[in-house]
């Protein structure tokens, strides 16, 4: 298995979900495209000597410890996001969605897919830049599967707001190569867009171009990450989107734009030899924090509330990339890990809600338990994972950020994230004790099982659980080595 054939795989299977077919037919080739793309990705990721780098298209495209484990979170996420798509929109009998928009929806599943497997194994920054724009064209197709006039407008708004910031991203890629271009020498002019050869020039290139740029990039990509304040057309758009899209977009989409982030963070900061751009993500991402906390508090929309718990996640994830550090880039990138998964399990979640009691409304939605105790039991456990209960895996990452911060003699934000932390957890406890115990109002549903959709519930509860006791030693030996990449060493 080689970079081009993961890449390839769910490109493959885009173009054979539109064929027209039976319905049962579409969903198989949809799904088991998901299964055979993450089953090809582990295997190259696990399997092949890559170590420390492997480079595919003259060098354009490479893999190292950072990018493998984005890798393996885009297909474990995708996999899981395509059964219970399989389940939730290729329902048997189901005439809600017509055969040609699931085609459509199938296709542009994997598109979305390969956009961001392209952005990870990106070491040209033009690319990188063009394959995080294809995730937004290739994502608002998923966000508008129902064509409803709310769907639409969320669509266009992401659209929108997430190009005008990737715009100014280009701005400072172009800054970049601008610092490049003095340093540049016969044979080299090709690789000016390279991170790794930029990197390995680092201390060469213009400090001061270099802090400009990189607040275009935190700006641009920070958009797109969901970092307050660029962040307002991610509750709409996950609001909208079906639960396995939200599950994607939650998941890695944002998790593929911090990458972007870090890997400007780490060329700024091996450039300049200061914290610039570790003071920058402490300070948005302590802002992301502070920004959700009021909406959590107050939320009456479900899917809403997980979108704004990920503007608090992912500005966590920037701080712990700011206080940098051996432990502080460990818990960061282990934090975008464990949010992955668990906010994937609760947007999962939220597709039972809204198919048991058929409203978003926090306030109508009563006595899950009563009315379903298994999808009752993973929902507060979700809600208790994702506000950061021991001994779930969000709450040893948490642990890890803040313990790196005090170390790294940051008290002052921490003490904040500290108390925003404690309020969030207040208010998630809140919404998910009203939401899960009590009477139901009305009249049961008739309810129809599904073992696809319950059949993933089940198993993002349990690598929630677990991760929050034991990781894995090959994923522990990678995450440790991704640390050291994140921490600028040049191997």
């Amino acid at each position: 298995m080689t970079i081009d054939r993961v890449l390839w795989m769910p490109l493959i299977f885009a173009f054979l979900c539109l064929i027209p077919c039976p319905k049962r037919m579409t969903r198989l080739t949809f799904m088991t495209g998901a299964v055979l793309s993450a089953i090809g990705a582990w295997l190259f990721v696990f399997g092949t000597s890559w170590s420390p780098r492997v480079f595919a298209f003259n060098g354009n495209l490479m893999m190292d410890s950072l990018s493998a484990v984005f890798v393996l979170l885009i297909t474990s996420v995708g996999v899981l996001s395509a059964v219970y798509a399989g389940g939730y929109l290729f329902k048997e009998g189901d005439s809600s969605i017509s055969p040609l928009r699931l085609r459509r929806y199938a296709f542009f599943f994997h598109l979305f897919l390969f956009t961001m497997l392209l952005t990870v194994f990106s070491n040209n920054l033009g690319i990188m830049w063009i394959a995080i724009e294809g995730t937004t064209l290739a994502s608002a197709f998923l966000v508008n599967v129902d064509d409803k006039k709310s769907s639409i407008e969320a669509a266009w708004k992401y659209l929108i707001l997430c190009s005008v910031g990737i715009a100014l991203a280009l701005f400072g890629i172009i800054l970049v190569y601008y610092s490049a271009i003095a340093q540049a020498v016969v044979g080299e002019s090709g690789f000016l867009l390279n991170w790794t050869f930029l990197l390995s020039k680092a201390k060469q290139l213009d400090p001061q171009v270099l802090r400009l740029a990189f607040i275009f990039i935190l700006v641009g990509y920070g958009t797109k990450a969901g970092l307050a304040p660029f962040h307002s057309w991610l509750p709409d758009a996950h609001s909208q989107a079906p639960a396995p899209v939200s599950a994607l977009l939650s998941g890695v989409l944002l998790s593929c734009a911090t990458l972007g982030i870090l890997r400007f963070h780490i060329l700024t900061t091996a450039a300049t030899g200061s914290a610039f751009s570790g003071t920058l993500l402490i300070l948005f991402g302590v802002l992301s924090v502070a920004v959700a906390t009021p909406f959590i508090l107050e939320q009456k929309d479900y899917k809403r509330l997980l979108a704004y718990s990920s503007v608090e996640h992912m500005g966590l994830a920037a701080v712990g990339l700011g206080f940098g550090g051996v432990l502080g880039i460990y818990a960061a990138i282990l934090h975008i890990v464990n949010h992955a998964f668990t906010k994937s399990l609760l947007f999962f979640s939220s597709g039972h809600l809204l198919h048991l009691f058929q409203t978003k409304e926090i306030g109508k939605v009563k006595g899950i338990f009563r009315r379903n105790p298994f999808l009752g039991v993973v929902f507060f456990l979700g809600a208790l994972a994702i506000a950061g209960m021991p001994p779930f895996s969000i709450f040893v990452s948490e642990f890890l950020i803040l313990t790196a911060g005090f170390l790294a003699g940051k008290f002052l934000p921490c003490v904040i994230l500290l108390v925003l932390l404690t309020l969030i957890f207040v208010g998630f406890l809140r919404h998910a004790n009203r939401m899960t115990f009590g009477v139901p109002e009305g009249p049961p549903p008739i309810e129809e099982k599904s073992f696809l959709m319950d059949g993933v519930l089940g198993v993002g509860l349990i690598v929630i659980f677990a991760m929050g006791f034991y990781i894995p030693g090959p994923f522990q030996r990678l995450l440790l080595e991704a640390g050291r990449v994140a921490g600028g060493v040049i191997v």
